[in-house]
């Protein structure tokens, strides 16, 4: 074998972050795929319109199926029921004002428009009422409405119970006209006992009128005696507090109010001289405590005083200049003022005096009206307590006397008006025998199971997908994984060979689809692709192997040289020639050179380190110091380095190999694997540091998903990726390998190992 073609490949570059910021990274990230992966189950996640209109498009069959079949019970049910005829007649019903004293009536809008109208109502539904139709109809006799076997009274409680079912009252709008209605299969007995309703009805009317004027005027006479009573006894006392109380007459405008007046009056000047007080009080203090106060300057004489002290002292100390102070002339003059200062004070005094006394005499003043004020109020209180106690008894008896007046004024009126016997209802339409049947309506009845049906299918189908919590979609990726989808690959044909197939044609949707995805992986990190990558999944049949060679073949058509190893040495997907390599698990056993060990493929630029002998103890053979020797010899190798591993819920071997590779995608088939097992798997790689790049979605079925993407689309009617798993048999799912590097020189099946 020439390993000279792996001279010329460059070195491999260091890691992009020191190990303590990855381990940060990776916590950061594990915790943000938890909180998603938690929150997308609890229900919070807003739903817009366009995800409701994706599940409904997604199950359509099944809302079509479940409204199709409500159409058909409505339809059936419908068809099944027994035609039911409504005959309609109309009344109108006037306001009825029952006043049995004046002035006690309720307003007559109020009544008609709220409780009155309801106790119509209530009164053409009544028992009372069906009974009496039935007697005056004969209904007892019908066997339509009483079992014949039965004693004449509980036949007539059988008809009336028929007739109250077929009642159906209604106003029209908001006025006074009510639609009388009955139902029944019959059309001409509708017609019959919708108008022996209105009938009696009114007839019932007339009776509760008469009734009711009869009970008014036996009401308005046992008033009448009472209130008569109360009237006379209340003269008599009003008399007798007058004799006792010595008052001649107290109306309700004269007695007190010249008291009143006076004390408004004696107020206003209690008010003025406490005012005045305090003006005269605050010029005495002022003029005690500072003799520079406005009433000492204003004072003529002290003003005189001090201008003739101030012209001594400037004539004094003008002399000063030339005289000495014991001067005799000198002498004089500071006796002159001396004499002044003297004159002075005693004038002061005598202002401070007179302040007090103007002080003192409104001060007297203010106590006297104050005085008279309060006797004022002692009066006037003693004699609006009398008035209060007379104006009580007054207003009694004339009470009493209006209501007996009005009282009397009634009983005329009742006598009056129980000589006329007139209704306030009156029929506005008669019922007509109904030519065709109200019931069943066939159009509503199949219109209302439309839509119901649609809206139990709807139910549903969001109920489902409530529950159905798969990856399903690139956007459930991102949203319930905190991931990214890296490659979308589509579902191709049962038992489509993906490499001889859809592989070699370039383009074909699979191939286009692990274009993208390796253009996407060389943005993944800041040096380009990773120079190697860990394939993984969740378990067993996701297509993580078929994924894995055509990455290998994507990158190796660029030019690049690609490797794969087989990490899976539980159930290894690649069989290379008897003797060609020892294979991965030889490597880790003994000392070996990987040059010598890798096998090439019949695919320009792809290159194989078999699986090896199957080991007894893969986990602990992966945890081999040596195996993260060997990768990082590869990398120094070969452009880029692809490993494939087992599933990771199923063993240990993916955490262990994705802490030593570049980079990890993760391989999900669409709307197989459940969020949490996907989080599981997700967890237990970042947990082991694992640099988790995003996820291929592979067996992605749009039309299947309700994904509206024009991209997706375009492609499906190609057919997507990987066969139906179920139609292979168990003995072929042991025997499927990868014959790209031994066997024939045709391509051999590549099918999901994964």
């Amino acid at each position: 074998m020439n390993y000279d073609r792996f001279e010329n490949l460059p070195k491999r570059q260091s890691r992009n972050a020191p190990v303590g910021e990855r381990e940060s990274n990776f916590r950061e990230r594990f915790e943000a795929i938890d909180r998603d992966a938690s929150g997308s189950g609890s229900g919070d996640e807003a739903i817009n319109v366009w995800d409701l209109l994706q599940v409904f498009l997604r199950r359509k069959w099944m809302i079509l199926a479940i409204t199709l079949l409500s159409v058909s019970i409505a339809a059936v049910l419908t068809l099944r029921v027994t035609p039911m005829y409504r005959a309609n007649a109309t009344v109108e019903v006037q306001r009825q004002e029952t006043q049995i004293i004046e002035g006690a009536s309720v307003d007559p809008a109020i009544v008609a428009d709220g409780q009155y109208m309801e106790t119509q109502y209530a009164l053409l539904r009544s028992r009372s009422l069906a009974e009496r139709v039935s007697e005056v109809l004969n209904l007892p006799s019908d066997p339509r409405y009483a079992n014949q076997s039965l004693p004449r009274e509980e036949r007539l409680q059988q008809a009336a119970t028929k007739v109250v079912n077929g009642v159906r009252v209604s106003p029209q709008g908001r006025s006074r006209v009510i639609n009388v209605q009955f139902v029944s299969p019959y059309p001409r007995e509708a017609a019959r006992i919708a108008n022996a309703l209105v009938e009696n009805f009114i007839q019932t009317n007339l009776e509760r009128k008469y009734n009711t004027t009869a009970y008014a005027r036996q009401f308005v006479e046992d008033r009448l005696q009472t209130t008569r009573k109360a009237l006379e006894e209340s003269e008599r006392r009003l008399v007798e507090y007058a004799s006792s109380q010595d008052i001649l007459e107290l109306d309700s405008g004269g007695g007190g109010s010249l008291d009143a007046t006076s004390i408004v009056s004696l107020n206003s000047e209690l008010a003025a001289a406490e005012s005045e007080r305090i003006a005269a009080e605050q010029r005495f203090r002022e003029a005690q405590n500072n003799p520079t106060t406005r009433g000492m300057l204003e004072s003529e004489e002290l003003r005189r005083l001090r201008m003739r002290r101030s012209e001594l002292n400037a004539e004094y100390q003008e002399k000063l200049g030339t005289f000495k102070p014991g001067y005799p002339e000198m002498q004089q003059l500071q006796a002159r003022v001396e004499s002044l200062n003297e004159e002075i004070e005693v004038e002061r005094a005598a202002i401070v005096d007179a302040l007090e006394a103007e002080y003192r005499a409104t001060e007297a003043r203010e106590a006297s009206l104050s005085e008279r004020v309060n006797e004022l109020r002692g009066e006037l209180q003693d004699l609006r307590d009398r008035r209060i106690d007379y104006t009580i008894i007054q207003r009694e008896v004339d009470t009493n006397r209006t209501q007996y007046e009005a009282l009397l004024q009634r009983m005329k009126e009742i006598s009056i008006a129980s000589g006329v016997g007139s209704s306030q209802v009156s029929v506005i339409d008669q019922a007509k025998v109904p030519a065709h049947p109200y019931e069943p309506n066939l159009r509503r009845a199949i219109l209302m199971a439309l839509v119901l049906g649609l809206a139990g299918g709807m139910g549903l189908a969001f109920a489902l997908n409530f529950i159905d919590d798969t990856i399903k979609t690139p956007d459930d990726v991102k949203n319930k994984l905190g991931l990214a989808a890296v490659g979308v690959v589509p579902k191709v044909k049962k038992n489509k060979d993906i490499v001889s197939s859809e592989l070699s044609d370039p383009k074909s949707a699979v191939s286009e689809a692990f274009f993208s995805t390796r253009t996407a992986l060389q943005f993944t990190t800041s040096s380009g692709a990773p120079r190697s990558l860990l394939v993984t999944s969740t378990r067993p049949s996701e297509g993580k192997t078929s994924s894995t060679v055509a990455l290998a073949m994507a990158f190796a058509k660029i030019g690049q040289r690609v490797l794969i190893i087989d990490a899976d040495m539980r159930k290894p997907s690649f069989v290379a020639e008897s003797g060609a390599s020892i294979g991965l698990s030889g490597m880790l056993t003994r000392e070996a050179e990987l040059e010598n060990n890798i096998v090439t493929s019949r695919h320009d630029g792809l290159y194989l380190l078999p699986a090896g002998v199957i080991p007894p103890n893969p986990a602990e053979l992966l945890s081999n110091p040596r195996l993260k020797s060997i990768i990082e010899e590869a990398e120094q190798m070969f452009d880029l380095v692809l490993v494939d591993s087992p599933p990771v819920l199923s063993f240990t071997d993916a955490p262990l190999l994705g802490s030593i590779c570049e980079g990890t995608v993760v391989i999900i088939q669409s709307s197989a694997i459940r969020t949490p097992q996907v989080v599981r798997t997700i967890g237990r790689l970042m947990e082991s540091r694992t640099n988790v790049l995003g996820v291929i979605l592979t067996k992605f079925d749009a039309k299947k998903v309700g994904y509206n993407s024009d991209y997706y689309y375009y492609h499906y009617g190609k057919g997507a990726y990987a066969y139906d798993q179920k139609q292979l048999s168990a003995k072929e799912s042991r025997q499927r390998k990868i014959h790209l590097f031994s066997g024939p020189e045709d391509p051999a099946d590549i099918r999901d190992a994964g």
